[in-house]
């Protein structure tokens, strides 16, 4: 969405020991409260960090404005920076590793691209153009290391999806969209507005409103088939141009939270998470609700010190939850747009504003 958080302001992992029913008690929260959890790591750039995939253990990739792609393959402990050639004026609001070798980057902004690399970010190529002012692309995802979507935002009243089978070579329009209504549309605030889960499923996040406009409810679009078939859910937060869901995350096939709020309010506590109990069907925000402290762009769920758990992230600082997404304790003053841990669950970063990256110390 055009509209987006002011920068100056997927990878699913089954988690077999989730269930609806874990809870973990304040205690937990209390000791994990004491200590700044985050290590900051300052990049030589200035750009704005949106994009983030964390390949492995010790390969991350994030991406931002400047046409900047930034990469570590030995665990952070040294970094490229790339100004990718041709993008220097673009901002790269979500990237993607298929695999050591093959990475795929998008961006939001006119003119809409999709950048490729096969040999581990050495070079790029431009794959997809637009230069159409309506396309502004929001998050790009993978079913698997052929099959791979990208959202943006809505055109003659469905989402913009384009979709890949061979790996990010070449990119399409899809046969199948979900209809959207007035003002409705995605934010790309981290990249994880949409996600895919278990091979089949998709998950598209919206929020957004028309000029004036207050809606109750904002809405997920989801497919079960890989995007032939679509249904929506509500969700209760409220949207309007500023306010929405911001990001999904799934613990497993039932279980699943989104976080968002007003952008424009960092520190505003109310309508910014919701919870589901029935894979996306249907959303509530628990009774005796503690949400995140804040308005939060990208939540993600992670193993700490060997517990499994949920971390949320906002430009206002970081919330954790031991209960599936349901309560949340503030853990951290410091702020980043974007979150993910390896596949491991136990190596995470995040990235922000001003070329800063956080690691998660366990």
């Amino acid at each position: 969405m055009k509209t987006k958080p002011a920068d100056k302001l997927l990878l699913i992992i089954a988690i077999s020991s989730f269930c609806c029913g874990f809870t973990q008690g304040d205690e937990q929260a209390e000791e994990n409260h004491a200590a700044d959890p985050w290590q900051v790591i300052q990049l030589d750039t200035k750009a704005s960090l949106r994009g983030l995939h964390v390949f492995s253990d010790s390969t991350i990739w994030a991406s931002g404005t400047g046409g900047t792609i930034a990469h570590s393959t030995n665990s952070g402990k040294t970094w490229n920076i790339c100004i990718v050639p041709g993008a220097e004026n673009l901002d790269f609001r979500d990237i993607h590793a298929i695999s050591p070798q093959t990475i795929v980057a998008m961006t939001s902004g006119t003119p809409a691209c999709v950048y490729r690399s096969t040999n581990g970010g050495s070079d790029w190529q431009r794959v997809y153009e637009n230069k159409e002012e309506k396309v502004f692309l929001d998050a790009l995802s993978f079913l698997d290391q052929e099959n791979g979507i990208i959202m943006g935002d809505p055109i003659d009243g469905k989402i913009f999806l384009l979709t890949t089978s061979n790996g990010g070579a070449t990119w399409k329009p899809a046969n199948n969209s979900p209809a959207t209504r007035p003002g409705e549309a995605g934010f790309a605030a981290s990249g994880t507005n949409m996600i895919t889960t278990s091979g089949s499923n998709i998950y598209i996040a919206l929020g957004s409103a028309l000029k004036g406009q207050v809606n109750d409810t904002s809405r997920i679009a989801i497919s079960r088939d890989a995007g032939k078939q679509w249904k929506m859910a509500n969700v209760p937060i409220p949207r309007d141009p500023s306010s929405g869901i911001f990001s999904v995350c799934f613990f497993n096939q039932n279980c699943g939270v989104v976080v968002g709020g007003n952008y424009t309010l960092a520190d505003d506590k109310t309508h910014n998470y919701a919870v589901s109990s029935d894979g996306g069907v249907t959303w509530k925000i628990p009774n005796a609700a503690k949400p995140p402290s804040g308005f939060r762009s990208c939540v993600t769920h992670a193993i700490h010190r060997g517990t499994p758990c949920a971390i949320t992230v906002g430009p206002s600082g970081t919330d954790i939850s031991f209960d599936l997404g349901h309560t949340w304790q503030r853990i951290s003053e410091t702020g980043f747009h974007s979150i993910q841990f390896s596949p491991k669950g136990t190596r995470g970063w995040a990235s922000g504003s001003d070329g800063r990256l956080g690691f998660w110390k366990q």
